[in-house]
């Protein structure tokens, strides 16, 4: 019975002789001379056969890269992120305390801030020329009601803020470094003086967990060696856990290029090894 079959070399098709016992023939393709081997099945019609092919000799190796040995980097960075969590929970509770301490630092190696003040009353009304008191210097606002001023020492600052026919205000902000502290104060028609309003150490508290939460996160990926991206993204975030002296800071920094260079070691959850 006739079969026919296309070579897998040049793309000829032929017809060529088969017994009906045949489950595989050798073959040699009459234009290019490529042998192969068939391997005929019955055709929908049952008069002729149609034939797969595959190829003679022995079967294709598929090309591996090649497996690096396990190092111990992915178990270093996860020890240092454990410290930043550490770290990072401790300064939390203590933010008031880390605040004076990281901004003397700052101030000591010629670091300063930013501050920009909008003073209004509470009908959203800007107050022009309202007097600031900052550090013992007196300043007034601009037609806008702003105060802009730089060269602010940094840490927690008090304000006085007072202008006539309207209650005296105290106020109390957080002045960083690289990023201008923008406030805004409402004073009160009357005479006297308001509730004096104090920075909430509590807000800086909560950010500071929610940044050393990411530390934890990346921890248990560099303990299980797994999602990579979860890892490197959580060394990146708890750089903004801080931490006394900015110790979180420069671990987090350590253990983001500890991540980076240990890459192949992490597999991508349930889909194996990154390559």
């Amino acid at each position: 019975m006739k079969g026919r079959t296309i070579c897998p070399k040049c793309n000829h098709e032929f017809v060529f002789e088969l017994q009906d016992d045949e489950k595989k023939h050798d073959i040699i393709c009459p234009k290019c001379s490529k042998k192969f081997t068939i391997k005929p099945k019955p055709s929908k019609t049952g008069l002729d056969k149609e034939c797969s092919w595959e190829e003679h000799g022995e079967p294709r190796k598929t090309v591996l890269s090649k497996i690096k040995p396990r190092t111990k980097m992915p178990m270093i960075a996860a020890i240092l992120l454990i410290f930043i969590f550490i770290i990072g929970i401790t300064t939390a509770f203590f933010s008031e305390t880390f605040i004076v301490s990281t901004s003397d630092i700052g101030s000591q190696i010629g670091l300063s801030g930013s501050i920009e003040i909008l003073v209004k009353d509470f009908e959203n009304n800007s107050l022009e020329n309202a007097l600031i008191i900052i550090n013992d210097i007196n300043k007034y606002t601009n037609n806008k009601g702003l105060l802009s001023l730089d060269d602010v020492k940094l840490g927690i600052i008090s304000l006085e803020v007072s202008l006539q026919g309207y209650k005296d205000k105290t106020a109390e902000i957080l002045v960083t470094p690289f990023v201008t502290t923008k406030s805004t104060i409402k004073l009160e028609e009357g005479s006297g003086e308001s509730e004096k309003t104090d920075f909430d150490t509590i807000g800086c508290s909560f950010v500071l967990i929610i940044f050393t939460v990411f530390a934890l996160i990346a921890f248990i990926a560099c303990l299980k060696r797994q999602h990579f991206d979860v890892a490197i993204a959580g060394s990146l975030l708890s750089i903004f856990s801080f931490g006394f002296f900015f110790v979180c800071s420069i671990l987090s920094i350590i253990t983001f290029i500890i991540i980076l260079k240990s890459r192949e070691e992490f597999k991508n959850g349930k889909k194996g090894k990154i390559f």
